[in-house]
């Protein structure tokens, strides 16, 4: 455990120890990554880093459009760490949904459905889940289950 969270304090602080810098929309590069540790949390981090691709050669990774920094570093703490702590309670759900889905990253989504949808994002995250793309019917269930809890509890 204590190894991870040194990898992640390496990442999350630009260290060059890290071999990724993470690019995001605009050219910021506020975090760098360990490609090991990637590849073995994600098989589709996996597929870029041994497939010749850009990343690999040049060491960048883009961060998709419209995740910002806050859910990125959550969404990093997950993948270093295989638990969900302080910053993911900072990140935006609905952005961490989608890097889970884009990364096939088990483990995040689940904890946003126990534990990650509260009172004051209950709405949002209801409407995200509505959104025609993907099955999101599990986040549907969770803000019930939140609502009937919070009116009955």
């Amino acid at each position: 455990e204590r190894e991870r969270e040194r990898l992640l304090e390496q990442a999350l602080c630009c260290s060059e120890r890290a071999d990724i810098v993470f690019e995001f929309v605009g050219g910021a590069r506020p975090f760098r990554g360990h490609s090991c540790v990637l590849a073995a949390m994600s098989e589709e981090y996996g597929g870029l880093f041994r497939s010749g691709m850009a990343e690999e050669r040049e060491g960048v990774v883009g961060v998709p459009p419209g995740i910002s920094v806050s859910s990125f570093r959550g969404f990093l703490e997950f993948m270093y760490l295989g638990r969900c702590g302080s910053e993911c309670g900072k990140a935006d759900g609905r952005e961490l949904v989608i890097l889970s889905e884009m990364y096939d990253v088990g483990g995040l989504r689940e904890w946003l459905l126990e534990d990650g949808i509260g009172y004051e994002s209950v709405c949002g995250a209801y409407e995200f889940g509505l959104v025609e793309e993907g099955d999101r019917s599990d986040v549907v269930d969770g803000c019930i289950r939140i609502v009937g809890e919070g009116l009955c509890g």
